[in-house]
């Protein structure tokens, strides 16, 4: 028999969970000025402090100090209908335990709120500083304790937050430049069940870390009414620890406890992207806005999960004869590509006080086929967006914005991994994934 190999496959999957947001499991909810047009645009179109989340050099161009705070509301609906068969090898005289399930569950995507919030500005005609508050990646899931999945996915909470400050340099009336440096805090909680004989038997894990990162950004204006926008944020990598829990008549027989705790970590990387972006003034109503964000996910090969317990011989990980790797707790390959988003948006100045907004953004998912999970059950993604701005006044400002997003129909035929990344035997989960949300964006920009 292999060791308990799965019991920390969740820990695999920390950040990974399918999410409202971007694909993979990045997130846009940056800014509810750019969310109205898809994100089109909002690299280059300096509406308020929200901009240096995208590009820093977009500070540069706001001429009053200014708070934007808000934030966003994901509602997603995932539905999945499957079945799946686990099975799990046991000392005599138990021995082998197979179970088959089928389910069909629609409420295993949580409501998320995504909040955020910035500060700006001018020290003199040039140079500006901002500081920005924002999640670039996160996830919220919790399937049904009885869905057919169980034993590969259970619940993931996961919030991933920067501390950014900012400084930006206008060089000319045509170039600005800018540079933010952040700290990255990452914390997760997720569980999944690891024993068909035993149904009850469970695994929490919690950790977290702090990483740093950059981004820098350049914006061109070879004309008043046009902005070119390009920034690159680096990649993150996240030295996750913390401890695993494993409760259940499993590790009862194999620690003589029922209850048993083990530190664990994972080594992550966030991954970098560039992202290209237009605005363009047509007349003194009509502006139009587009934009691509080309993302590395490439990066993400596979997850190794190993104890932090010296040779990996815990209780939670204490390896079976015959198991190979006994410092290795779980190994998934994930073999993600490399990515492409794009967003096209306008907006319509429809009185000195309000502006309307709309766009619509396609967002390639980095997940194979043969390679999606019931963590990650990623599709291409479609956005249709609608917005508004309205100018309350005495420099306040209220942006809002409404998203539908549907990723279509994607297939899953997922099984656990072996310690040395062969395809283990042990479970197996079939099935088609149907994911759509609502996105509800809101901020308030007071300019002084």
């Amino acid at each position: 028999m292999k060791k308990i190999n799965q019991s920390l496959f969740a820990l695999s999957t920390l950040t990974l969970a399918m999410q409202a947001g971007a694909a993979g499991f990045a997130l846009n909810e940056s800014s509810a000025a750019a969310a109205g047009t898809a994100y089109a645009g909002r690299g280059s179109n300096a509406e308020d402090a929200s901009i240096m989340a995208a590009n820093p050099a977009g500070i540069a161009l706001l001429k009053e100090r200014q708070v934007t705070v808000g934030g966003a509301v994901a509602v997603p609906k995932g539905d999945f209908k499957g079945t799946s068969t686990n099975s799990i090898t046991l000392p005599p005289p138990t021995g082998a335990v197979t179970t088959n399930g089928s389910s069909s569950n629609d409420e295993f995507l949580n409501t998320s709120l995504i909040p955020f919030g910035y500060f700006s500005m001018p020290v003199d005609d040039r140079l500006s500083f901002g500081f920005g508050i924002y999640a670039p990646f996160g996830s919220s899931t919790d399937y049904n304790d009885d869905w057919a999945g169980k034993y590969l996915a259970d619940e993931t909470q996961v919030t991933i937050v920067n501390f950014q400050p900012t400084v930006a340099y206008k060089f000319s009336d045509q170039l600005s430049l800018g540079l933010g440096v952040f700290a990255t805090y990452g914390e997760g909680e997720l569980s999944r069940f690891i024993n068909p004989a035993s149904p009850n038997d469970n695994v929490v894990i919690k950790g977290d870390d702090v990483a740093y990162g950059w981004n820098i950004g350049a914006i061109w204006q070879p004309q008043e009414s046009t902005s070119l926008g390009i920034s690159y944020r680096s990649s993150i990598k996240l030295k996750l620890k913390g401890h695993a829990t494993g409760s259940g008549n499993l590790f009862l027989a194999t620690s003589g406890s029922a209850s048993v705790k083990e530190k664990a970590k994972l080594d992550i990387t966030l991954p970098e992207n560039i992202d290209i972006s237009l605005t363009h003034q047509i007349d003194d109503r009509w502006t139009v806005m587009a934009g691509a964000t080309w993302t590395r996910w490439s990066q993400f090969d596979k997850l190794v999960i190993s104890s932090d317990e010296g040779a990996g011989t815990g209780p939670v990980s204490d390896p079976f004869p015959g198991s190979p790797a006994p410092g290795i707790i779980t190994y998934v390959q994930e073999n993600w590509t490399n990515t492409w988003a794009f967003a096209l948006g306008a907006s319509y100045k429809y009185s000195d006080q309000l502006t309307l907004k709309a766009g619509y953004a396609l967002d390639q998912t980095p997940v194979k086929d043969d390679y999606r999970t019931a963590r990650i059950p990623d599709g291409d993604r479609n956005w249709f967006t609608v917005g508004a701005k309205y100018e309350l006044g005495n420099d306040w400002t209220v942006d809002a914005a409404y998203g539908y997003m549907f990723a279509g129909k994607v297939k899953i035929d997922e099984r656990n991994y072996n310690d040395d990344g062969t395809p283990g035997s042990n479970f197996n989960l079939k099935g088609e994934y149907n994911n759509t949300a609502h996105l509800f964006s809101a901020s308030v920009t007071k300019r002084f």
